[in-house]
């Protein structure tokens, strides 16, 4: 196709929207960001780069949109309704180079450019066969399905992971604060003393135990904290008040 000079404008570059594009149903369903991602490319449209236009998050943010989910719905809608179709999908190379995607305005036509591997074309004109709004509207229903599709599958994408660790492992992986006691582990916490002046702590580990000690009587991950008497003070009290939870010979404090 043959290249022909279009007279230069005084002032300078200039965005130039067809009465019949303006007054179409695809144009017409468009929302305020899909009509400002589709004049932020024609923004970049030039006299012969039709199909080598792109518009990155950082072009984007001069036209009012600023988050990448936005963009990227915008595109999409454009690209549903016929106004603007991709030349080439954008991506990552073996070599870790990132491509941008490259997109062409649908009622212009295009030039060979040899460099990113683009064929010339007469306009297409996709647009027109939308017949309504409600038609556009669907067709960008449909679009956002299929690309909320596309990233679930991409979601799911992932692997299961083994178990490191057996049921009867005494240890356990650390879930509580580093001032908690280890009430998962062997035996609970006690207290001997020759006298209740002075308390010695120690622990009972004469055997070891998976199954978790139930701990209604004081708060979660808190190990009960006994106080023995002296041998002495035990033989003193009666029979009775040595069975009896209140008695001298035993005393509980909760942590």
């Amino acid at each position: 196709m043959s290249k022909t000079k279009a007279p230069r404008d005084p002032r300078g570059h200039s965005l130039r929207i067809y009465a019949d594009v303006f007054d179409s149903p695809a144009y017409c369903a468009l929302s305020p960001h899909d009509r400002m991602a589709y004049m932020a490319l024609l923004r970049e449209l030039k006299g012969y780069n039709n199909g080598d236009l792109s518009l990155p998050l950082s072009r984007a943010k001069k036209c009012g949109i600023s988050h990448h989910l936005t963009l990227a719905r915008s595109l999409r809608a454009v690209c549903a309704v016929g106004l603007v179709a991709i030349t080439r999908k954008g991506g990552c190379t073996k070599g870790g180079q990132r491509l941008p995607t490259l997109y062409r305005i649908t009622d212009r036509e295009c030039y060979d450019i040899p460099a990113k591997h683009l064929e010339a074309r007469q306009a297409t004109n996709e647009w027109r066969k939308v017949q309504s709004v409600e038609a556009a509207c669907a067709l960008i229903e449909k679009a956002e399905q299929q690309a909320k599709a596309s990233g679930d599958e991409k979601k799911g994408l992932g692997h299961r992971v083994t178990r490191t660790r057996t049921p009867r492992d005494v240890v356990s992986p650390k879930t509580r604060t580093p001032g908690g006691t280890w009430d998962s582990g062997p035996g609970h916490r006690v207290t001997v003393a020759e006298t209740c002046e002075n308390p010695i702590a120690t622990r009972d580990s004469d055997r070891f135990s998976s199954k978790r000690e139930r701990s209604s009587h004081r708060t979660p991950r808190v190990s009960p904290l006994y106080l023995c008497h002296p041998l002495e003070a035990f033989e003193a009290c009666g029979p009775y008040q040595r069975l009896t939870k209140g008695g001298p010979n035993f005393s509980a404090l909760v942590a």
